[in-house]
């Protein structure tokens, strides 16, 4: 076997080892044992990207099948988030309204008697307990079909994956079908769907912002090839998995037109809509934005900001900042996104894919809440552009796993090393605005247009 192949095969091999490695290791405050693995199946990646040229097409749809694969065997170890959704599954199998009462509230009723029912309650984090379901209908419904065969919380977690990376899967085709249209090599979507942050967070800990970004790709792909009212109803879906979409909206104004805008606004508005009323009603409306809220004046992770400067503000005040704090400073980076998305039209679709990009930015930076797989629809949004931050973002965000092994947010070791993430992000940004995009060609945008038809 020829030297190169060697190379080839032992990066893609370091790169599956390591996946399954950070998804096996059960113990999530084991900290230096999973960041060095991710370390290690992110420098893989960055080799594989880099060395695409001479990867067929099909070896990387193997390497992401199996990457995906052994990211399906154990259930998720860096979230419990996963126990809420079987939750909600059961409980509208058992024709109750997840928006209606609490899981606290279902216990004292007598919803948690079979030993399956007390392993699924035990293991959802305590406020979630006390609160109302957050997810929209559509991400129910990956509960509902996830819950419905069996008993058993691992191959309940099993089918959820796989319901996710089928997903996946149909938006990585759409998602080339896309790149094929703008005359880009169809293989810059391996920095997307071989990143390990996606597969670790999406795959492996049951995360749903992978569904939403396939769903964001399919919608693309067709406003762009002029079928409107299809790509708004994809659409309209992506948002009844993830609110986070609705802030790309405004960017459609100024690059569509009015007409055309407002024909999506309506469509996709109808669809949100319709879909919400299946379980969303008056009645319980307010129970679905108190739980949204949290996020809000709550939760604080991995946030620059309030790690820094809300903490500042707690030497002063008895009372946490952030419950007023945070629903003011959101609201101005709503205002803020909306002005940036009207102030200037773009010229084409490279410059619209940067605007958004740049507004969901802002988004995330002003969050008091950022998980690590916050970051992925910014690093999608990234592929029709020459920036590269968000891939360095997506390296550096799953170190906020330290959290878990002090427990305490506010520790200096923590703050530490948010700090220490964002003047890396800050620095690196600043040097790619200043150079108009990275300085890395094998990730370039530039560096993947090729003269072809759209098949």
């Amino acid at each position: 076997m020829e030297r190169g192949k060697i190379w080839r095969l032992a990066l893609a091999l370091n790169f599956l080892i390591s996946i399954f490695l950070v998804n096996w290791e059960l113990d999530r405050t084991n900290f230096g044992f999973i960041a060095g693995f991710y370390f290690l199946a992110f420098i893989s990646y960055l080799l594989i990207i880099r060395e695409k040229k001479r990867f067929k097409f099909t070896h990387l749809i193997i390497i992401a099948g199996l990457a995906h694969l052994v990211s399906m065997i154990y259930e998720p170890n860096l979230s419990n988030d996963y126990y809420r959704f079987l939750w909600d599954g059961e409980m509208t199998w058992n024709g109750i309204n997840v928006f209606d009462l609490t899981p606290l509230e279902l216990r004292e009723r007598g919803f948690v008697q079979t030993a399956y029912m007390q392993e699924i309650y035990a293991g959802i984090a305590d406020l979630s307990k006390e609160n109302y379901s957050c997810y929209p209908p559509v991400n129910q419904l990956y509960f509902i079909l996830s819950t419905g065969v069996t008993s058993s919380v691992a191959v309940n977690v099993f089918i959820m994956k796989l319901l996710i990376v089928l997903t996946e899967a149909i938006g990585a085709v759409y998602l080339k079908k896309l790149f094929i249209h703008f005359q880009i090599d169809p293989s810059r979507l391996w920095i997307l769907f071989l990143n390990p942050l996606l597969i670790i967070e999406c795959t492996g800990n049951v995360h749903f912002e992978g569904v939403m970004i396939s769903l964001l790709c399919i919608s693309f792909y067709h406003i762009f090839v002029k079928n409107t009212i299809i790509s708004a109803i994809i659409f309209g879906l992506a948002v009844q998995i993830k609110l986070v979409p609705l802030l790309l909206l405004p960017f459609f104004l100024r690059f569509f037109g009015w007409k055309k805008s407002f024909t999506f606004y309506l469509i996709s508005g109808l669809v949100i809509a319709s879909l919400g009323i299946t379980l969303i009603y008056p009645r319980n409306v307010m129970h679905f934005l108190e739980s949204l809220a949290l996020y809000f004046r709550v939760f604080e992770f991995n946030s620059f900001i309030f790690y820094n400067y809300i903490a500042i503000g707690k030497l002063f005040v008895e009372y946490n900042p952030i419950r007023i704090i945070g629903p003011i400073l959101s609201g101005g980076t709503m205002l803020t996104i909306v002005i940036y998305s009207l102030v200037k039209k773009p010229i084409d679709w490279k410059q619209f894919f940067k605007r958004m990009m740049f507004g969901f930015f802002l988004y995330l930076i002003f969050g008091s809440t950022l998980h690590p797989w916050y970051v992925l629809p910014l690093l999608t949004l990234s592929l029709f552009t020459n920036y590269t931050f968000p891939i360095l973002w997506s390296f550096l965000i799953f170190f906020s796993y330290f959290f878990y092994s002090v427990g305490n947010g506010g520790s200096f070791e923590v703050r530490l090393l948010v700090t220490t993430e964002y003047l890396i992000l800050f620095s690196y940004l600043a040097f790619e605005l200043y150079k108009k995009g990275s300085p890395f060609k094998s990730f370039r945008l530039d560096d993947y247009f090729q003269p072809s038809s759209e098949s």
